[in-house]
């Protein structure tokens, strides 16, 4: 009678039975359900079943900073190419999906280089989506972003700290601190770390154009195209390799 007493007052006061015990359960295999499908985001399919599963994850378990900065990189992901011929509208509410979560990794988390980085691109892509000039706001949130990742960890992502702000750079306005040669200096950065990216060197490429630096952009192109994807990144080549040829087009 006792015994039935004590697991009455349990359930009573914690709601259920081990109800911690199975959420964390339940959390984790939703968490490696997503990560699957994340591997797999080049099917449009897995690309979303990845944003549902990773927010479903955070759901199940709010302590859980993977399932959020994963959950924030895979909105980038299904927004920025799975997504690509959606309306800015539509990429607008995937991209600040990707905030939100976001956010919460870095509240979560303070030094977690991950929450900081997805945070700061997807305050970028956000930008894009809206307008640049209507988004003028968000700069010094992303280099705040970036220059923390820089402090924390500056080869998260393939370097991507020097690779977003190489970005930055070269797509604001001269008159709002846009800067080719800064542009430059970031990505060559970045690609000197990590020399097997082709999203900075498309990057590059297209800076370099701009600048006239045609020897060198040409060189960055064939790069992308002649040589096979790094499989880190397979599902993002498509895209890039048909903006490579894009550029080549214009180059020659």
């Amino acid at each position: 009678m006792r015994k039935m007493v004590i697991l009455c007052a349990l359930v009573l006061l914690t709601g259920s039975l081990f109800p911690v015990g199975l959420r964390a359960a339940d959390a984790s295999q939703v968490l490696a359900r997503a990560n699957d499908a994340y591997a797999k985001r080049g099917d449009p399919v897995q690309a979303l079943d990845a944003v549902k599963l990773y927010k479903e994850a955070a759901k199940a378990d709010p302590g859980s900073y993977e399932a959020l900065w994963k959950g924030a990189k895979a909105c980038y992901f299904y927004g920025e190419y799975t997504r690509a011929d959606a309306s800015d509208k539509d990429k607008m509410a995937i991209f600040q999906e990707g905030i939100d979560l976001a956010k919460a990794a870095v509240a979560l988390k303070t030094d977690g280089v991950e929450g900081h980085f997805w945070l700061g691109v997807l305050y970028g892509v956000y930008g894009e989506a809206k307008g640049i000039f209507k988004s003028l706001s968000l700069v010094p949130d992303i280099k705040q972003e970036m220059n923390t990742c820089l402090k924390l960890d500056k080869a998260v992502e393939g370097y991507g700290p020097d690779r977003v702000l190489g970005r930055m750079y070269y797509k604001l306005p001269w008159f709002k601190g846009g800067d080719n040669k800064k542009s430059i200096q970031y990505l060559e950065e970045s690609l000197k770390g990590e020399p097997n990216n082709d999203l900075t060197r498309l990057y590059l490429a297209q800076t370099c154009k701009s600048e006239g630096m045609k020897k060198r952009a040409l060189e960055l192109v064939h790069k992308i195209l002649d040589n096979p994807p790094d499989p880190r990144w397979a599902p993002e080549y498509p895209s890039i390799k048909a903006r490579a040829e894009k550029l080549l087009r214009k180059l020659t």
